[in-house]
């Protein structure tokens, strides 16, 4: 292990994490690591692959091509966080996931420094997704009515391989973003894109559309 790696781990959260999230096993096989300074609430559940391997998570992660100065990242797992994989997540982020909710991720996820997840039913980020700044919620936070009717608070979000979600976009409740698609910088997104039966869309705008189809990002 290098002396830097040594030096600014938070063992503290680092243990905790681990310990939570597989007992001894984990800690002494230790997949979840924690960078600098992070605000810390477990009183859900974490599940990891049976085979997790050393430093397969990382949390205040720093694979940005730039350095900002780096604040305080947030993890307040009350419910499910399921991690299938690889998974690096920038400074300043903050993962929440509300009492019973169930937040999936698959493997190989980059989440750039300043990035919110805040889950209070179910979001689905699948494998080889990366995300720049982004916030993604599946809440309205406060009822909404139209004509009189009260709107539901909740819709799902889910997306699918392959996604690159550009700086400063905004996933809403029941946005579904199809495999192999690009997400503009400052989209914002509340729709299911999938509807349309293609992947690998380009979306764009406030309200987000489709702009293109058959689009590859290659990171």
């Amino acid at each position: 292990m290098k002396l830097h790696s040594i030096l600014h781990t938070n063992w503290p959260a680092t243990f905790r994490l681990n310990y939570h999230a597989g007992g001894w096993r984990a800690v002494m096989r230790m997949p979840i690591r924690v960078y600098g300074s992070l605000k810390l609430r477990l009183q859900g559940k974490i599940i990891l692959p049976a085979n997790a391997q050393r430093n397969m998570v990382i949390i205040n992660a720093d694979f940005e091509d730039y350095t900002a100065p780096a604040g305080r990242a947030e993890v307040c797992i009350l419910g499910t966080w399921q991690i299938d994989g690889f998974l690096r997540i920038g400074p300043d982020s903050c993962i929440y996931v509300n009492d019973e909710a169930l937040l999936q991720f698959g493997s190989d996820i980059y989440i750039a420094r300043d990035s919110r997840i805040l889950c209070y039913k179910h979001i689905t980020l699948g494998s080889n997704v990366l995300m720049g700044g982004t916030y993604v919620t599946d809440s309205s936070h406060h009822h909404i009515y139209k004509a009189g009717t009260v709107q539901p608070m909740y819709g799902d979000v889910f997306v699918g391989n392959d996604v690159y979600l550009g700086f400063r976009t905004i996933l809403l409740k029941g946005t579904v973003i199809p495999a192999g698609s690009v997400v503009g910088s400052g989209a914002v997104c509340a729709s299911d894109f999938s509807k349309e039966g293609a992947e690998k869309l380009l979306i764009c705008g406030n309200p987000a559309v489709v702009k293109a189809q058959d689009v590859t990002a290659r990171f």
